[in-house]
């Protein structure tokens, strides 16, 4: 079996190279970009952003959104951590992880941060592979939203909950299953250990990768975990087979590997339906693939390294799940349709 994708539309070019890319249940398509910027796209019209925030003094490594769109998260090359309107176009709040002591005197600068599908907590990683969770205020959280006036509320401090993964040095990616109930870190050593969210406790732990895992995505159903790497290969992890001990050794809970890029894979993103997973890679292709076949059903090459992949939710409007995606390339945002779909 193979699919047609066409391109259909592109942003102009851009001050810089997209880096990250999230497309929310409003039809907005967001990106983070290396000047770091925050950029809001109608997925109508890319001609002009919505929103263009210079939220951040170095390029933005991280970005993640809640399930309803209307709030999310990204962090920098610096540390900083930034909670963003995407409606609105302005800072939440913001947090500096590389001056923030949560190791006893030690910084856990962030590299990669994701929030909850309901914001009822936030995490990050970076250097050491270690995992940092707080709870975010409802009250404030509310509070904010209706005044205007986020910043300084301190919607990203508080208790710190410190999970040691002992897995690796530098954590890579980071995300929250969609149920909310699980968390899953990428580390640079090639593993992908997963969290409890309510207890914190590991709960899985996967060594399907030769070398540093760069991506990570869920399943809708939070029962697949897919994973993107350094050594070319695209791993389907499935959850409920995996070690509940913490201790899971190679390829424990891997039922699936899938193989086709040439370099690093830089991204990768399961469709609403479940039934693809796309993915970019330095490589400058774009592939998408029948997860339950494993094989590749459609592949493009790109104008640069594909550092952001994500598909249209099936809530944003009426086409129909998988038939439309968005790319980030090089300096562009480019949103793909499927042949024949309107």
């Amino acid at each position: 079996m193979s699919l047609s994708y066409l391109q259909h539309e592109s942003t102009p070019v851009l001050p810089e190279s997209v880096w990250a890319l999230a497309w929310t249940p409003l039809d907005h398509i967001i990106s983070g970009s290396a000047d770091g910027h925050i950029r809001v796209h109608s997925a109508t019209d890319l001609s002009v952003p919505l929103q263009d925030a210079g939220s951040h003094p170095l390029a933005i490594t991280s970005l993640s959104v809640t399930e309803d769109g209307r709030r999310s998260l990204s962090t920098s090359l610096d540390g900083t951590v930034v909670l963003f309107d995407p409606l609105e176009g302005r800072d939440l709040d913001r947090l500096d992880t590389s001056r923030e002591k949560v190791d006893g005197d030690r910084e856990l600068p962030a590299f990669s941060c994701a929030v909850h599908p309901s914001m009822k907590c936030w995490a990050w990683s970076g250097r050491s592979s270690k995992i940092a969770m707080r709870s975010i205020s409802q009250a404030d959280h509310a509070e904010s939203s209706t005044n205007g006036d986020g910043v300084g509320r301190s919607l990203l401090s508080g208790e710190t909950k410190l999970v040691e993964t002992g897995k690796g040095k530098f954590g890579m990616d980071l995300k929250f299953s969609p149920d909310g109930q699980m968390l899953a870190l990428a580390t640079e050593s090639g593993h992908v250990i997963v969290l409890d969210t309510e207890t914190q406790a590991i709960i899985a732990t996967y060594q399907s990768h030769a070398m540093a895992t760069r991506t990570i995505s869920w399943s809708p159903d939070s029962q697949w975990l897919l994973s993107g790497s350094d050594d070319h290969l695209i791993v389907i992890h499935d959850v409920r087979a995996g070690s509940k001990s913490g201790a899971g050794g190679r390829g424990e809970g891997a039922v699936g590997m899938m193989q086709g890029h040439q370099s690093w894979v830089l991204s990768v993103a399961a469709s609403p339906d479940g039934k693809l997973l796309g993915s970019g890679g330095a490589d400058g292709v774009i592939k998408l693939w029948d997860i339950g076949q494993r094989t590749a059903v459609y592949s493009n090459s790109s104008s640069a390294e594909v550092w952001g992949f994500d598909w249209q939710p099936v809530s944003a409007n009426s086409n129909a799940s998988g038939k439309q995606f968005a790319i980030g390339e090089d300096n562009t945002v480019s949103l793909y349709r499927a042949a024949g779909s309107v």
